[in-house]
């Protein structure tokens, strides 16, 4: 598996704001020799949930990992995170450069692109889709912004009120939010936004030709693609039923599913010519929203205690993912700048109710529900019948991810009385973009479920400061605060485990799942099917 990790050293660099130029050349084509002509074949996937017609849309961005497997198909990204860059792959920008004093950075775009419909990618557009983009982090990008500059026809520069010193890192990582992804200014105005998640018009490798909301999409090579795509046809298709997506490949009518659960993964792995792929994603973390109410039992740090010592993290790692998922004691991964190592929480049941008894609740107490992250109901099963041990007792509420989504940022509101949720989340560059995203008090998806004023406090100082030094301390000082109070509780990191069929092209798994910052396959247009 490949693994980078964004060095302090590294983010110095950035943080001093040395002149960053990319160049990608290399990777672009002629356009007198159509990047799709060549393409042929069709790729199809099979989904591991409902889709929501929002992700197909970049200027709706939920601040999570699921628009990347859409975005990275049908749109395109000034930069983005792509195979072992983290953030600043030049994609439809041919370089970039931010200014020594962190003040504005420079995009230059390539030559000849183009959206689907043939109109030109300009920095109108550009300067379009970063003014009206309303999803996650936008609230930061318009607190921050001065002005957008149109500096000539295929330059355009952002200017800042103050030193923007994560701006490239944000501004680039495409699980955390979708600014720096383009859509054309003059069709999106004409159909309006709910008409462009219905047939939507990107930059991406693959165009739309047909849409069956919340059920399929179908899509083909773009011709006017700047780098080679492989595949004819690529074909999106929900399949929430594990054992449906299981029998699609057996049959060979998909060539990639996602989320292979742990009783399937044994039988999957036996098939002829299939390759598993078990990525390992995101960290599992259980949430206590509205703790904070005296009333709430979670309120007191010894019940959120023993929650935790009532988890067997193990026994769920080999359940779920066949042991290929990993305890770790933080709940950000530790492959993020200023991400902090902490001990594997144990297991310990007699502790547990011990703690229970001493915070008032001898008999344990009842949670209204128990929600996991969709479509992972079977770790929230277990969640459920190891704290029944200890005496709380809970029962699973499901949903499709996109009310999900929608109902982790509408808040609190959302989730009254006494309730837990399992959430999962692969964010990649930064530390403080899994805080600002699912703990920040006015988080775009923690809203005011947590609101802890003290580390909020703190992540201010941290956003304010341009002492690398400074930052580094406040990082790990909030990281222990939340890790030793238990204001959220890490599960373990889990193993995304995916398999791909054998008319897939591949000399080993990692070159279809990069594994940097999100679990799903990646750059579309370099998978490859055979004849």
């Amino acid at each position: 598996m490949t693994r980078y990790r964004l060095t302090t050293h590294s983010m110095v660099r950035l943080l001093a704001v040395v002149t960053i130029l990319i160049a990608a050349a290399s990777a672009a084509i002629p356009f007198s020799s159509p990047a799709g002509a060549a393409a042929k074949g069709k790729l199809v996937l099979a989904w591991h949930a409902g889709f929501a017609s929002r992700w197909l849309d970049p200027q709706e961005h939920d601040g999570t990992a699921t628009p990347d497997n859409f975005f990275t198909a049908i749109h395109d990204a000034l930069i983005k995170n792509q195979g072992t860059q983290l953030y600043d792959h030049a994609a439809l920008a041919e370089r970039f450069a931010i200014a020594p004093d962190a003040k504005s950075a420079t995009f230059t775009l390539r030559k000849g692109i183009k959206f689907h419909n043939g109109d030109p990618v300009t920095p109108q557009d550009v300067k379009f889709s970063y003014e009206n983009y309303r999803g996650a982090k936008a609230d930061v990008f318009k607190k921050k912004t001065e002005r957008v500059e149109l500096v000539d026809d295929r330059t355009i520069r952002f200017v800042f009120k103050e030193p923007f010193l994560d701006f490239g890192i944000l501004f680039g990582t495409a699980n955390v939010d979708g600014a720096a992804w383009v859509v054309p200014e003059k069709y999106y105005k004409q159909v309006g936004p709910d008409g462009f998640k219905q047939k939507p018009i990107g930059a991406g490798p693959y165009k739309v030709v047909r849409h069956e909301p919340g059920v399929k999409i179908e899509m083909e090579a773009f011709d006017g693609y700047y780098r080679p795509v492989n595949a004819k046809q690529l074909v999106m298709v929900s399949v929430p039923e594990p054992a449906t997506r299981v029998a699609m490949l057996e049959r060979g009518e998909a060539d990639i599913i996602y989320n292979v659960p742990g009783e399937l993964i044994t039988k999957v792995g036996k098939l002829p010519g299939v390759t598993l792929a078990p990525v390992l994603s995101g960290s599992f973390f259980i949430e206590f929203p509205g703790f904070q109410d005296p009333k709430n039992p979670f309120h007191d740090k010894r019940v959120r205690e023993a929650v935790s010592l009532a988890l067997d993290r193990r026994a769920m790692n080999q359940a779920e993912t066949a042991g290929m998922g990993r305890p770790t004691g933080n709940w950000i991964n530790d492959d993020v700048q200023y991400a902090i190592e902490w001990p594997e929480f144990p297991r310990n049941v007699e502790k547990s109710k011990q703690l229970l008894r001493e915070a008032g609740y001898p008999n344990g107490f009842d949670v209204a529900w128990v929600t996991p992250i969709p479509a992972f109901y079977s770790r929230g099963e277990r969640v459920i019948a190891q704290l029944r041990e200890v005496g709380i007792r809970g029962r699973l509420q499901t949903m499709e991810r996109g009310i999900y989504f929608q109902r982790l940022q509408a808040g609190l509101k959302e989730f009254p009385g006494t309730q837990i949720i399992l959430h999962g989340a692969r964010i990649g560059g930064s530390w403080s973009f899994w805080y600002e995203g699912h703990f920040k008090c006015g988080g775009f998806n923690s809203r005011d479920r947590i609101c802890v004023k003290d580390l909020d406090g703190k992540f201010d100082q941290y956003e304010r400061s341009i002492n690398p030094a400074e930052r580094k301390k406040l990082a790990e000082e909030i990281q222990r605060g939340i890790l030793e109070n238990y204001y959220l509780v890490p599960v373990f990191r889990h193993a995304f485990v995916n398999a791909i069929g054998p008319r897939v092209s591949l000399t080993k798994w990692q070159d279809v799942f990069p594994t940097i910052t999100t679990g799903y396959a990646y750059p579309w247009e370099d998978i490859k099917v055979k004849d």
